[in-house]
């Protein structure tokens, strides 16, 4: 790991020391990656239904857009570096309090489990107060880099914030599906535990000595016209990748006839694919800068669409990968672009509020996709699956009209 953040870090044009955040990424985002790529076969030891699931992971979403306020008030009047132990410490406790509770119920084997109301319980439980102190991690990560980069280096610190993040993505599903296929509650521990390494690097950050006013800033609707697009967009990509997540853990087992164990592990593949697939097209989009960004939403939704819907066809777990590694090249090249869309398309005073705007596109899709996936999933396997195909080829569509806000630019 320490070659990762140290390669990722080695061109940052700043005199801070970036590489702790992208350890404290990588580590949040393999942790919350591996609990879903075992979801799946967890529900079915714990006779779950996949509506349950679906809740379990909204609430996540739920607490998240509650909280992104209060953490953001609190980074400003206790420090960021306060906000980031806190929320790490508070992440790590729940996560663990989760995997010590699955280990238990399910350590009697299938047969001996607790009722499904506990379970459900103390899931939504747990999950919910891990929720709560994550939202406090990239708030206080955004604040840190804002303090200590110049604006024209604040990008390139973000992006590589971004792909360390991405990498454990990487990284994380195969590792936990591999483990949970021997035994599931070790997987969850050891990706509770892990979270923990990001609490020994804080040392090496230095808090700012003073910290911005807060600036009262404009109020953005995402109904506004010039961000309209790339907020349904962004919306309808987050939703898309909820969606896959949470039912392919499912798919594989009650259409592929694959067993709970082994579905874990190619859940895990699968997910790994697609994640590597979207570092391969953001790199490309990074590359090749004369490419409009609306052109690479359209392109990116498209193919994401028919990666999806190669899902369906799909009849063995290889297949399945190979499906979501086209699916995952889509949405690499779709989502830089959707965030480029709405900042090309307002001024300079209103990108706060733009940034603003965009981010309830990812809340409330946590909050709506995997309830509304899930309940499809048990009224048809297939449903979920087609209404992210008819989503992507919306967004593909409607990304090839004219638009007047300038921001294909």
């Amino acid at each position: 790991m320490a070659r990762i953040d140290s390669h990722l870090a080695e061109e940052l044009p700043t005199a801070a020391p970036l590489s702790p955040l992208l350890l404290i990424n990588f580590v949040g985002m393999a942790a919350s990656y591996a609990f879903i790529a075992v979801i799946g076969p967890l529900a079915r030891l714990l006779h779950l239904h996949a509506w349950q699931v679906g809740v379990m992971v909204g609430i996540v979403g739920v607490v998240w857009a509650a909280l992104s306020g209060p953490w953001g008030r609190m980074a400003d009047n206790r420090g960021r570096i306060s906000v980031l132990r806190r929320a790490l410490a508070g992440f790590t406790l729940a996560y663990l309090a989760l995997a010590v509770y699955v280990w238990w119920a399910l350590q009697g084997g299938p047969h001996a489990v607790p009722a499904v109301v506990v379970s459900l319980v103390v899931l939504l439980a747990t999950r919910g107060v891990m929720g709560a102190f994550y939202a406090g991690i990239p708030v206080a990560m955004t604040a840190w880099i804002a303090d200590h980069t110049q604006a024209d280096n604040r990008a390139a610190a973000l992006a590589k914030l971004g792909a360390a993040g991405a990498i454990g993505m990487v990284l994380a599903p195969p590792l936990a599906g591999w483990i949970a296929q021997r035994h599931l509650p070790l997987a969850l521990l050891v990706f509770a535990l892990l979270p923990a390494v990001g609490l020994t690097q804080l040392r090496r950050l230095h808090e700012a000595r003073q910290h911005e006013a807060s600036v009262p800033r404009e109020h953005m609707r995402p109904t506004e016209a010039r961000i309209f697009l790339a907020w349904i967009s962004s919306f309808a990509l987050f939703s898309s990748v909820i969606i896959a997540n949470t039912s392919l853990g499912f798919y594989l087992i009650d259409r592929l006839g694959i067993a709970a164990a082994n579905a874990a592990a190619w859940t895990g593949y699968a997910l790994g694919c697609a994640g590597l697939a979207l570092i391969l097209a953001q790199a490309a989009v990074a590359h090749f800068k004369q490419v409009t960004p609306l052109y690479w939403l359209g392109a990116g939704a498209l193919l994401g669409a028919a990666g999806f819907a190669a899902t369906l066809l799909a009849s063995t777990p290889p297949a399945i990968c190979a499906a979501y590694f086209v699916a995952g090249l889509g949405m690499g090249a779709a989502f830089p672009a959707v965030s480029a869309i709405a900042a090309n398309a307002v001024a300079a005073h209103e990108q706060s509020a733009c940034a603003a705007a965009m981010s309830m596109a990812q809340g409330l899709s946590m909050v709506v996709a995997p309830v509304v996936g899930t309940a499809l999933y048990d009224w048809r396997a297939p449903a979920p699956f087609a209404l992210i195909v008819v989503l992507l080829a919306l967004v593909g569509s409607a990304s090839l009209v004219p638009q007047r806000t300038g921001s294909d630019k």
